[in-house]
């Protein structure tokens, strides 16, 4: 038996290749470091895999956070920045994804990282992207 949620009444999951990041936030913290993200999708037949990356404007990576198989279609967490507060615009970058691993294993996968197996085995289904603002 699959799970399958539903977070409207009426609303039917959907298949791999038509999930879509409804809707997505950024709010900074008062400190400055700390970003509430929120990420709602369409509700899915298979669970799917999300990856959220928050950019400065010189497109540095502060951070990062990866879901696998994600239960429910809106995830809420906080996102730790890696620096001291710095006021200015950054990018949440989010992308909704399926991997088959076991189609990317080799004949010896000692030799591959799990990591490695992910990033080959990925199809991105959707990609979506915010500008946020870190206040003086």
């Amino acid at each position: 038996m699959s799970d399958i949620f539903f977070t409207e009444a009426g609303e039917a999951p959907v298949p791999p290749n038509e999930v879509r990041i409804r809707e997505l936030e950024a709010q900074p913290r008062p400190d400055g470091v700390r970003i509430q993200v929120r990420i709602d999708i369409t509700p899915f037949q298979k669970r799917p895999n999300v990856e959220a990356v928050i950019m400065n404007e010189a497109e540095q990576q502060l951070a990062t956070v990866s879901v696998v198989e994600a239960i429910d279609p809106i995830m809420e967490f906080v996102m730790h920045l890696r620096q001291q507060r710095t006021p200015g615009r950054y990018t949440l970058k989010a992308r909704v994804f399926y991997a088959d691993i076991e189609a990317q294993q080799t004949e010896t996968p000692l030799e591959a990282s799990s990591g490695d197996l992910l990033s080959n085995a990925r199809e991105i289904v959707h990609e979506h992207a915010i500008d946020f603002v870190i206040p003086e």
